[in-house]
């Protein structure tokens, strides 16, 4: 199993409260010598510390099983299991939550309930309102955080400092100075604890499986008898990782730094968790009651379906099926007529308007009946957004935002990706609908939806018809940190436009392809590269995936196959292999700072391992390096920081 000093680096590098300039670094991992009497009186001297506080804050994160995305969380927790924060997700989407009588409160915008899955989230209903989140596919009330934050008291943490410093088989280790004051870390298993290194003896950070760290437990549907031992299992997963050749395992995770909170912070906290419950209500009775949350437009033909006249009369009737009010428009076609509008303005909840008018008879002196189709569909830019072109081609192509299961919300954005995906593609191409909608659907399940409409908002993805394809790799960790990167690069760079696994055609009529290629302009200069990225789960795949990407970006990576084989950097662009480090990677890769990994990487025993980065002919084969741990992101434009001498190898 991942060894759980590896995780707690999360907190102590990521999340630590500011202090001293020695916050990000780590301490050097080495044992400590005191005698294990020694050790379980710190921890009983913190515990009691623990004990008499009102109240707690934690800033924490949970990791899922499996490696997927890590949830942040700032939370309060009262000594009598009350508790208050928020969660947020990576990238996008934030909730509020509290938690009171063993139940989980949440109040989620609409990119959080979209990554709790079609099923799980939107079914609780969407963003605006408190709800009472009761999963009913398995036993966690949230995947991505199945903890009982009520069971995160203070005196639960108490209980774990306790059992973790006062076990024989406990390991010391030398923590590093992570709030300004030496401390030492504690680990049983999967338990580990930092303390203070001198008195006051005081909790630094704490980490856990909440499976299988009591009194803590996990965040569990109790709704029938005997299903706690099922809960509990589904919260304690043990899952090979993709790298996982050396043993290692990814289990549920959860990292937090501990702050003591005030009578008045947790009076609060005690005063919103019972206002929350009071206003809460149930998620929806069923999926398909969630789906008409927001305005749903519902069309009947109330014409008589024989005209023996000329022009023919016509007449739609539009019915607001949903909960809420929207303007929409009515559009109709027939025969000779291929569009007409007509305005219907606002339609209120179970309200209907009429549309009528006239057409031309198709078959006025034919002398005999003519058979004909009518069409008619309605636009709104509560389901299409803004833009009525957006709904118009949909239409022709025959695809609207119902073809993925989404909340009403989420619609105006999903119309826009579907649009961006087929906009280009001939309408007499079926494949395109069908290979858009599986993919799509794929990644809703995958919660990865968000970041999709994240990076088509931006409207500077330029190479949209190609996602079909490249998202494929969504199941996996590596393909969703790409996705995530891509999504946060058009969020906080403005200039930014990027090609989603290639499709760049350079001046030389050349189509390249890397994980993504973008281009911006950075203080007026110009800025071209294109990025390989290579996610690290298990350490012995450093050098190997290091060597493959560094190939990848020169077009010499042959082996394999496969439709991302061949991959090559453009011309003139600046080559970028990044590294993203996971937490089963180890301790010395996940808490290391940029100058513990350039002492790391330059080590004598890689030296061979190294020139994988330069070509035969003596030429760097990347011109930037970049790791991204826990410690933050850590850059190296001279290779030659660590070691890597290209020119001097090929004397």
């Amino acid at each position: 199993m991942a060894a759980a000093g590896v995780v707690l680096a999360v907190i102590l590098t990521a999340i630590s409260s500011s202090g001293s300039p020695d916050d990000s670094t780590g301490g050097s991992g080495g044992p400590v010598a005191d005698s294990p009497a020694v050790a379980a009186a710190h921890g009983t001297a913190a515990a009691t510390a623990l004990n008499e506080l009102p109240g707690i804050h934690l800033s924490a994160a949970y990791a899922p099983y499996g490696s997927k995305p890590v949830t942040r969380a700032e939370l309060t927790v009262t000594d009598d299991g009350k508790a208050s924060g928020t969660f947020e997700e990576p990238v996008t989407g934030k909730a509020t939550m509290a938690w009171s009588g063993e139940q989980l409160y949440l109040k989620g915008d609409k990119e959080f309930w979209a990554q709790q899955g079609p099923y799980n989230g939107h079914d609780l209903t969407s963003s605006g309102r408190w709800v009472a989140p009761e999963k009913r596919s398995g036993y966690a009330m949230l995947d991505s955080f199945v903890v009982n934050a009520g069971s995160l008291s203070p005196k639960s943490l108490a209980a774990i400092v306790r059992q973790v410093t006062s076990d024989p088989a406990v390991v010391q280790e030398d923590a590093g100075s992570p709030q300004g004051r030496r401390a030492v870390s504690y680990t049983v298993d999967e338990q580990t604890v930092v303390l203070t290194a001198d008195a006051p003896y005081t909790l630094v950070a704490i980490g856990f499986n909440p499976a299988s760290a009591r009194p803590v437990t996990t965040a569990a549907w109790h709704g029938q008898p005997g299903l706690d031992a099922l809960a509990v299992s589904a919260g304690h997963r043990v899952v090979p990782v993709d790298d996982g050749d050396d043993g290692r395992f990814s289990n549920p995770y959860l990292v937090a730094v501990p702050k003591p909170a005030t009578d008045k912070e947790t009076d609060a906290t005690r005063a919103a968790a019972a206002e929350v419950a009071a206003a809460a209500v149930p998620p929806s009775s069923d999926a398909q009651a969630a789906r008409l949350q927001g305005p749903n437009f519902v069309t009947t033909f109330t014409s008589p379906s024989l005209c023996t006249s000329n022009p023919c009369s016509y007449a739609f009737t539009v019915t607001n099926e949903g909960d809420s009010a929207a303007e929409a428009v009515l559009h109709v076609s027939f025969p000779g007529i291929p569009d007409r509008a007509h305005p219907l303005g606002t339609l209120g909840p179970g309200q209907s308007k009429r549309a009528s008018g006239t057409r031309p008879n198709v078959a006025w002196g034919a002398g005999k009946r003519v058979q004909h189709t009518d069409y008619s569909w309605v636009y709104s830019s509560a389901t299409y957004g803004p833009d009525p072109r957006v709904g118009q081609r949909l239409y022709a192509r025959g695809l609207k935002p119902d073809h993925v299961f989404v909340a009403t919300p989420l619609k105006p954005l999903l119309a826009n990706l579907l649009d961006q995906m087929t906009k280009d593609a001939p309408i007499t191409d079926e494949g395109v609908n069908e290979k858009t909608i599986e993919a799509l659907r794929d990644a809703n399940n995958e919660g990865q939806l968000p970041l999709l409409m994240t990076i088509a908002a931006s409207g500077r993805l330029q190479n949209p018809g190609d996602l079909a394809e490249s998202l494929s790799g969504l199941d996996k960790i590596g393909g969703v940190r790409v996705l995530q990167q891509i999504a946060h690069l058009v969020k906080t760079d403005p200039h930014a436009k990027v090609w989603y696994d290639g499709g760049y055609k350079a001046s030389n009529g050349e189509t390249y392809k890397t994980d993504y290629i973008y281009t911006s302009d950075r203080d007026g200069q110009e800025l071209r590269r294109a990025v390989q990225v290579k996610t690290i789960e298990a350490w012995k795949k450093l050098w190997p995936r290091m060597k493959e990407g560094a190939e990848q970006l020169n077009g010499e990576h042959t082996k394999g196959g496969g439709k991302r084989q061949p991959e090559n950097a453009p011309p003139d662009f600046e080559r970028v292999l990044q590294i993203n480090l996971e937490l089963s990677a180890g301790p010395v890769f996940f808490n290391a700072g940029k100058a513990d990994l350039t002492k790391f990487l330059r080590s004598p025993r890689y030296a061979q391992a190294r020139q994988n980065l330069c070509k035969p002919s003596g030429e760097n084969r990347v011109d930037r390096l970049v790791f991204v741990n826990a410690a933050g992101t850590h850059e190296w434009t001279d290779l030659t920081e660590i070691g890597v001498n290209c020119r001097a190898a090929t004397r």
